[in-house]
């Protein structure tokens, strides 16, 4: 398997990992944090499928982001971003606007996305270095003080190491977040 390869399995399992949590999760208040501290689960879903529509369309390619299209039933992004720098009120608020049937066909369509520009790839071309930081101007929400302290040091790493790092690591952490907090959700009704 080369490195195209072993990146389009990794990321047709982010899609269909916030697709089968959504089914998990249907009973479960996806607005409200099941721990303090803690992000509401909705928001923690949304923000895996932004997170790979922000990194691949607007920071790596810079084109328009898959979220144009689906503007009712989730957060804006020119208000919320991709979910990254927000203070607890905002995420809760983002999350109350998710409807998880827009979340899915979100998450289903930045899969499909993604999907479609890696198989024009070859591994060489994720030596390339997108003019990321340039890029975070795009939206005035990606350029908080706060969202560009989450984003702090990507600039100047290569399209491959940007798909590794934000658009893959951190999106299964915040997956395996959404099961154990999700089990505990469940439990707790």
């Amino acid at each position: 398997m080369n490195a195209i390869d072993l990146l389009r399995n990794r990321s047709s399992a982010v899609s269909a990992s916030v697709i089968g949590a959504l089914g998990e999760l249907a009973d479960v208040d996806l607005a409200t944090p099941i721990l303090p501290g803690t992000s509401p689960l909705g928001l923690t879903l949304w923000h895996v499928a932004r997170t790979q529509d922000w990194l691949v369309q607007a920071s790596i390619r810079g084109v328009p982001e898959v979220a144009e299209r689906f503007r009712g039933g989730l957060p804006d992004p020119d208000r919320y971003g991709f979910g990254t720098g927000l203070s607890a009120e905002a995420a809760i608020t983002a999350a109350r606007e998710i409807r998880p049937d827009r979340l899915a066909a979100y998450a289903t369509a930045v899969g499909e996305e993604v999907d479609r520009w890696l198989s024009t790839l070859r591994d060489v071309d994720l030596d390339a270095v997108p003019p990321f930081d340039e890029r975070q101007m795009s939206r005035a929400a990606y350029s908080t003080p706060a969202a560009l302290a989450e984003v702090a040091g990507l600039g100047g790493l290569t399209a491959g190491q940007l798909l590794l790092r934000p658009a893959m690591s951190p999106v299964f952490r915040h997956l395996g977040e959404v099961d154990v907090l999700g089990q505990l959700a469940r439990r707790g009704r």
